[in-house]
């Protein structure tokens, strides 16, 4: 019972936002699995222009790793620094400034990268 009530406190930290940000990082982390087992069988290709110029550029574990670590990762963080903006209250309630806005993208891109990682389960059977 001990320890479902830290894990339970864990996720609900700063107004819930550590659990929207679990979701995201497992969503990405799954995406990213599939992606790397998927193009490194040669049963895949990536159809994003910038991301296949950088993969052929530096190659495919390290253009991963580049194109994962440069642009993806910030592009999620500043679209939540975005939402923290639009709909944050800015009021004393919230001294994290965490918001409903923010929890939603966070949690959106961890759904969205799962359906990403389950379409490219396809390619691993």
């Amino acid at each position: 019972m001990g320890a479902k009530t830290s894990l339970w406190q864990w996720f609900g930290r700063h107004d819930g936002i550590t659990g929207a940000v679990a979701v995201c990082a497992l969503g990405r982390a799954l995406d990213f699995a599939t992606t790397w087992v998927a193009l490194g069988q040669g049963r895949a290709m990536e159809r994003e222009p910038l991301a296949t110029h950088v993969f052929h550029m530096l190659g495919l574990p390290a253009g991963m790793i580049t194109y994962e670590a440069l642009i993806t990762t910030p592009a999620i963080f500043l679209g939540c620094r975005l939402a923290t903006r639009a709909f944050g209250s800015g009021s004393p309630d919230h001294p994290v400034n965490t918001t409903l806005g923010e929890r939603m993208f966070f949690v959106s891109i961890g759904v969205i990268s799962v359906i990403v990682a389950a379409f490219n389960a396809q390619y691993l059977m």
